[in-house]
Parts: structure tokens; C-alpha cells; sequence
């Protein structure tokens, strides 16, 4: 794991894409972090634009977010199960059965039910 003096003196020295202020002070959440290498979503203290930074010992860089997620939300969703085609299709084959909404109602009605055992 990089040390926090490292990481600050890294952040010291990446610029905004958006304004062009260094990222020292940005507010930073973590979402992957390996032994050499840290990627996390940055907020500019300047200007608020969310961009994600990776820095490691060779250097840092930043890559523009443009999404309505939250750097939290990054870090909830990047363990999440991986939705594939088959998942895709099944999805598809039920909604051409029945509604978005009856298939909510159904799920929700189950979960009702486990609880209450």
C-alpha cells in the first residue's frame, strides 16, 4: 500500500483536467489500491470536476469522470457481480412475459415472506 505522504505529494503534483489547480486537498475515495498502484475518485477542491486518479511509483495521471455517480457508489459497485448476456437475455424473455412492475411486486412479495419465517 502507498504511503499517505505519497500519495499526497503525488496529488500535489496532478492537475485538474478541467481548470488546470493541483489536486492537493481533493477529496479522494479510494477504489482500488494494491501494493503499488492506487485508483481512486478525486474531487478538484478548485472547481469540483470528479475525475479518476491512479498514481503509482512511476507516476500519477487523471482520466475525466463523466457519470452521475458518486465516488462512494464507484467503490460499492466495483466488487458488484458482472451482468452478462445470459443475464441480459433473461431479463429480456420476462419482461416480454410479464411487466417491470408485476416482476417487482413478485420479488418484493418474497422477501416479505422470508422475513417473517
Amino acid at each position: 500500500m502507498l504511503e499517505k505522504k505519497f500519495i499526497a505529494d503525488n496529488l500535489q503534483k496532478t492537475y485538474c483536467y478541467k481548470c488546470g489547480a493541483s489536486l492537493a486537498g481533493a477529496k479522494l475515495v479510494k477504489i482500488t489500491e494494491a501494493t503499488v498502484t492506487l485508483v481512486a475518485h478525486a474531487v478538484c477542491p478548485a472547481c469540483s470536476a470528479e475525475s479518476m486518479v491512479t498514481i503509482t511509483p512511476a507516476g500519477s495521471g487523471v482520466t475525466p469522470v463523466i457519470s452521475d455517480l458518486t465516488g462512494e457508489e464507484y467503490a460499492k459497485f466495483i466488487d458488484a457481480n458482472i451482468i452478462g448476456y445470459d443475464d441480459v437475455l433473461n431479463l429480456y424473455k420476462a419482461l416480454k412475459k410479464e411487466s417491470l412492475w408485476n416482476l417487482l411486486h413478485t420479488k418484493e412479495k418474497k422477501q416479505v415472506k422470508k422475513q417473517k419465517i
